[in-house]
């Protein structure tokens, strides 16, 4: 017989009446007014059923059904109405053992921000009142629906839909902010969805942690007395995850929004949800203030089967998916999602507004800033004009302004930099509203096609104005193949290489003709001829021109002048590529002496020397001088480990896939990360680039035996690949076929099975 207190209960009951009070409010728990299909949470059995209503009683003129949902300071029962109407209703209620002023307090905070409220995608509030007991309570609408994730991924509906039905949530949370109530614990359970007709309602409940802005409704609740949070983690803004932190506004809603549509587009949460909740508040807190979510497309890429469940219930396929959502798409949960909430959208129909301009093809608030933009996104909606043209356009433009300021005259500089950029600028313009000259099709090298045939006869007798812009227009084809066959150099892109060939000749046929073979703008238009030819594996060609080049710069503007460096620079890598190792060796260490030699060693000159020492690093590495080359790269690293320039990225990659190649698992590993960091923020998450880079990680992880490491970057690896270079690309073959090498030596025969029954069929010719 176990001792009783001096309450009659024994000490397991007199726990439970005791720790009632302390369960925190507006915890993972919190209660919930939704029929959704689950079973009904039993009453709770011990000591307080004496004091809690029960299904049958009557609590004013409601009969109570059955138990919705329990949470840490009410209960929800489904109740009947009897009068004057009948009619099916929540009513909440405060349990006993939690009447203190606090809690009471804090639940009337609740009536009175509902009863504020009137909104048809918001829970009306029909009545309030005392039980017998005195405790407080409140009915309002029994909304019958499931959860707004739920309900699409039931229904799958389309991302257009998902959309349409998150702007109506968007509006029910900006009638509410409008009424100074802040909800701070949206999220999908919070949010129901009812059919109505042949329309599909969102209501949104539980408004149990709920904070007036203007009113002072009660004393503060930011955090329960024992200093847990209050709100959900999973969908908390950073703000309120601060436990010093007062100052919660309507924007820590926007943020709860943002990581709802994340979901809503992916069916995944932004942080990993096995290792969010793992290390307790502290650990939760953490991630939430500082930790960067992944965007959606690389979230999505990464899980497998999962995946492709997600992409069904979008009525998709997970490339179309990824497709869909890179770039602008994702743009809008991640700046809803900002860590400063300055960044973020100013309100919810903010926010609203930017899914609107998604859907009309406008230009998108979450957009870059920026005039730029705008005309990319103008040029698009004519159906003619891709992401990048002008940036790859103007940017060079920039570039050749600059030069041509030290070239000659400022006056006649200005003037000449001005009629480039106006024709450029009016032939990308005209090219977007014409889709027989802008190409049906939009591609970067359609736009191109139709600047190159706007400038046909068009400067006749302005012959310097036309190489500038013929210079340009190489650059740019010559950039469209660089970037088509990142990273593999050797596999080229045989008609933007063409054209970028023919306007870089002309150019220099112009140059010369008009001003001479050692004026500097022929020097440039010989330089870029030569990496040309070097690019098309043109070699003899490339060298020739290049060692003409260099000659003449050599005499013209001295060894040290930094285009004389450069020229030495594309030389040196010309002999690397022909494998005359010696020359190309003894050409960097000129170059590096060069550089040390100078007085003041300017930050130019610096940098032109880290070029020389990284590219001599890679002439050893390819020459399998390992120990050389690792002495190089290391004396690199201090200077260029946090560099954003990719040139300076290369070499510790470089470095990092010498000792992958080595068997140095664990020395390469943190710089492969380092590189895979630094490539996310300044290419982005598909960039070829970082996919190479999650391609070694993925190699790396399966020959150190980490499986599932291994498997997500892979993963990442093969749908990047698959999404920019197409599904027969030998880059995009290697990665596939690493991941069936991984399932396999996973013991995942069926696994491996599957993905090797999709691999193309790729004749070896075409290597």
């Amino acid at each position: 017989m176990s001792k009783k207190s001096i309450f009659d209960l024994d000490p397991e009951q007199l726990h439970e009446l005791l720790s009632v009070g302390k369960e925190a409010p507006g915890s993972a728990s919190e209660e919930q007014s939704s029929s959704s299909g689950e079973a009904p949470r039993a009453a709770p059995t011990g000591p307080l059923n004496v004091f809690m209503e029960k299904p049958g009683d009557k609590i004013g003129r409601y009969k109570l059904l059955r138990v919705l949902g329990e949470g840490g300071m009410g209960m929800v029962y489904l109740a009947e109405q009897e009068g004057p109407i009948r009619r099916k209703v929540a009513l909440k209620v405060i349990k006993p053992g939690m009447d203190s002023k606090r809690v009471l307090a804090r639940f009337e905070t609740e009536r009175q921000a509902l009863a504020l409220l009137d909104h048809p995608n918001i829970a009306k509030v029909y009545d309030a009142g005392t039980t017998k007991s005195g405790r407080p309570y409140f009915v309002m609408e029994h909304v019958q629906g499931l959860p707004v994730t739920e309900y699409c991924d039931r229904h799958r509906l389309s991302i257009e839909s998902r959309l349409t039905l998150f702007q109506q949530v968007c509006a029910a949370v900006q009638h509410a902010h409008q009424k100074g109530i802040i909800h701070r614990d949206i999220k999908p359970s919070n949010i129901l969805v009812c059919a109505e007709g042949d329309k599909a309602i969102p209501k949104i409940i539980d408004f149990g942690v709920a904070k007036a802005i203007s009113q002072p409704l009660t004393e503060r609740t930011l955090f329960t007395e024992d200093s847990q949070l209050l709100g959900t983690p999973e969908y908390m803004s950073p703000e309120q995850a601060d436990m010093v932190n007062e100052d919660i506004d309507t924007r820590s809603d926007i943020y709860s929004l943002g990581v709802m549509l994340y979901v809503l587009l992916t069916g995944i949460m932004p942080y990993d949800s096995k290792t969010f909740r793992q290390g307790g508040v502290e650990h939760v807190r953490k991630i939430i203030r500082e930790a960067d979510p992944k965007t959606p497309s690389t979230r999505l890429t990464s899980l497998g089967e999962e995946a492709n469940r997600a992409a069904n219930n979008r009525r998709t396929e997970v490339i179309a998916l990824a497709k869909r959502l890179h770039k602008e798409l994702e743009w809008i949960p991640l700046k809803a999602m900002r860590k400063e909430r300055t960044e973020r959208y100013r309100s919810a129909s903010e926010l609203a507004d930017d899914i609107e301009n998604y859907l009309n093809g406008d230009p998108l608030i979450a957009g870059p800033p920026g005039t730029l933009y705008r005309l990319k996104k103008s040029a698009r909606r004519h159906k003619a004009l891709v992401a990048g043209t002008l940036a790859v356009l103007l940017v060079s433009l920039i570039g050749t302004v600059v030069a041509t300021l030290f070239a000659i005259g400022q006056a006649r500089a200005r003037a000449e930099a001005q009629d480039v950029s106006d024709f450029l600028l009016e032939s990308v313009l005209f090219a977007a509203v014409n889709p027989v000259r802008g190409g049906q099709k939009g591609t970067v090298p359609s736009i191109l096609d139709a600047i190159s045939e706007e400038l046909a006869g068009k400067f006749e007798d302005r012959p310097l104005i036309e190489a500038s812009i013929r210079l340009l227009l190489g650059r740019a084809y010559w950039r469209v193949g660089q970037n088509l066959v990142i990273p593999s150099l050797h596999r080229t892109s045989k008609p933007h290489l063409d054209a970028a060939e023919d306007h870089v000749k002309r150019a220099y046929q112009l140059y010369r003709e008009q001003l001479g073979e050692e004026d500097p703008r022929t020097l440039e238009a010989m330089l870029s001829l030569g990496a040309v030819y070097s690019f098309q594996r043109r070699l003899d060609e490339a060298e020739a021109l290049l060692a003409r080049t260099l000659e003449i710069s050599r005499r013209v503007r001295g060894d040290e002048h930094l285009r004389t460096l450069w020229c030495m620079n594309s030389l040196a890598l010309t002999y690397r590529t022909q494998e005359r190792y010696n020359e190309a060796e003894s050409l960097f260490w000129e170059m590096f002496k060069i550089c040390e030699s100078q007085a003041e060693f300017s930050e130019d000159h610096k940098a032109v020397s880290h070029f020389a020492e990284g590219n001599l690093a890679g002439l050893y590495k390819r020459q399998g001088r390992y120990d050389d080359a690792e002495r190089l790269f290391r004396k690199l690293l201090p200077d260029i480990v946090h560099s954003e320039n990719p040139h300076y990225v290369h070499m510790v990659s470089a470095l990092a896939h010498m000792y992958l190649q080595q068997g140095r698992h664990d020395e390469a590993e943190p710089l492969f990360l380092q590189v895979l960091e630094n490539r996310r923020i300044n290419r982005g998450e598909g960039h070829l680039a970082t996919l190479e880079t999650e391609y070694f990680l993925g190699t790396l992880y399966t020959n150190q035996g980490h499986h599932d490491q291994a498997e997500s970057f892979l993963l990442r690896a093969v749908w990047g690949r698959r999404f920019e270079l197409g599904d027969e690309h030998a880059d995009t073959l290697e990665a596939w076929n690493s991941l069936v090498d991984l399932y396999e030596a996973w013991n995942k025969p069926e696994e491996a099975a599957k993905w090797r029954a999709e691999l193309p069929q790729r004749d070896d010719a075409e290597e």
